[in-house]
């Protein structure tokens, strides 16, 4: 899947940090583009970026009033967003208990993409939020893809509001 057609990034200009030609549920450009990893000392080491710049653009977008969207659209909430990490922390323990055979546990994880396009049907989350979780999905192959996806969403949870009751 191509990604060098994305259109928003935090250092991009206009309005609130993104580029003024954002288009509806897109992520950040080059997300995902070469992976979580990047070789350090002839050993995989989780890109930080997945950490901080990508996490951080992304908790901004989905916690946003979203005003591109058609007024009186439901925002994403952090508790549904929440529940979908909790999932995937459920899946990381499976993979454990099956002793990190990440075939075993690989349809497993991959429910969340109907799981995801149903929220979206019921208008508890974005459409953003609906590509995040399917380009990840497609991202993952093995055990530490699961583990760096898993320390992003971590990190894009940390990032977001804490809702107003």
């Amino acid at each position: 899947m191509a990604y060098d057609n994305r259109n928003f990034g935090n250092k991009m200009g206009g309005r609130n940090g993104f580029n003024s030609n954002y288009q509806k549920g897109q992520l950040p450009k080059g997300y995902l583009s070469g992976g979580y990893f990047e070789t350090v000392e002839n050993e995989n080491a989780l890109k930080p970026e997945y950490i901080v710049e990508y996490s951080k653009a992304i908790a901004e977008k989905l916690s946003d009033k979203n005003e591109w969207e058609k007024p009186n659209t439901p925002q994403n909430k952090r508790s549904q967003i929440r529940k979908f990490y909790e999932y995937v922390l459920r899946i990381q323990s499976l993979l454990h208990r099956k002793n990190n055979n990440f075939d075993a546990v690989e349809a497993e994880l991959k429910r969340l993409i109907p799981y995801v396009n149903y929220a979206v049907s019921r208008g508890t989350v974005s459409e953003l939020f609906r590509n995040f979780i399917n380009d990840n999905m497609m991202a993952i192959h093995n055990v530490e893809d699961l583990n760096a996806f898993v320390k992003h969403f971590e990190s894009i949870i940390a990032y977001l509001p804490k809702e107003k009751n």
